[in-house]
């Protein structure tokens, strides 16, 4: 067969393919997209319910552990509710996990996950997705000083008292705060039992502070970008920190006592 036949034949047969390839795109894995995306919208309706509820995430952690699922500390949240439903922990699961926090940091309220998907070309591109996409990813420090500069501006506090002899600053950390140790009552009080103001134990608290803070201003500032994100997230939460502090009691109880909190 000469070289210009096969060329003609090879044609030929790659356009059939094509044409096949055309038809299983429309027909089969579209319907096949279409019930993994009303899935997938399904979880994502539950992941965001239980997001800041955590009643909500301990009864899930309740049901994996009934299931022989019992998740690790780290497992995300999006991963615990892709693990029930799909039974299990592969990179399809990961990839589908992905897909929730990603969605739930960067799609628009009122859009659906569905229409956010097929916007973006599929499940693999949702994933793929930086969760940050204006140049600069945040880093420990960044979340540190934010948690720094919104507790600053946090004029409430939830509860002030005489501090005892064993909780007292470290004088050579920067800033002057202790971690307590609290214990939770069955209902809904607290005793401080005890403090530590090793420096690595207060920066792991003030990141963990930072992130909460700066999630809660994402939350109440959706859709806002800037060129630098560690400093507009840092004035977001200044600004968000003194709400979220204000809408708590007016009143608190330490001992048995009544406290205005002002």
């Amino acid at each position: 067969m000469s070289d210009t036949n096969y060329k003609v034949q090879l044609e030929r047969t790659l356009d059939q393919i094509s044409v096949a390839r055309a038809a299983w795109e429309e027909g089969t894995l579209k319907a096949s997209n279409d019930e993994l995306y009303a899935i997938l919208e399904r979880c994502y309706a539950v992941f965001s319910e239980m997001k800041d509820d955590t009643a909500k995430r301990r009864a899930l952690n309740a049901l994996l552990t009934d299931r022989n699922m019992k998740p690790r500390t780290s497992t995300s949240l999006g991963l615990k509710v892709i693990r029930y439903v799909f039974g299990k922990e592969g990179n399809r699961e990961m990839a589908y996990s992905r897909l929730l926090t990603i969605a739930h940091d960067l799609k628009p309220a009122e859009q659906s996950l569905t229409s956010y998907i097929q916007e973006c070309g599929g499940v693999e591109e949702v994933r793929r997705l930086p969760k940050i996409k204006d140049g600069k990813a945040m880093t420990s420090d960044d979340y540190k000083q934010i948690a720094v500069a919104g507790l600053n501006m946090a004029r409430i506090p939830v509860a002030s008292f005489d501090l005892p002899e064993f909780i007292q600053p470290n004088s050579e950390y920067d800033e002057d705060y202790v971690v307590g140790l609290i214990r939770c009552n069955p209902d809904g009080t607290g005793d401080l039992l005890f403090g530590n103001n090793e420096a690595k134990v207060i920066d792991t608290v003030l990141i963990a502070s930072g992130k909460y803070l700066d999630q809660k201003a994402q939350d109440d500032q959706k859709g806002l970008e800037a060129a630098d994100v560690a400093k507009r997230r840092a004035e977001d939460v200044k600004t968000f920190a003194p709400k979220l502090f204000a809408s708590m009691s007016p009143k608190l109880r330490l001992n048995g006592e009544a406290i205005p909190a002002e």
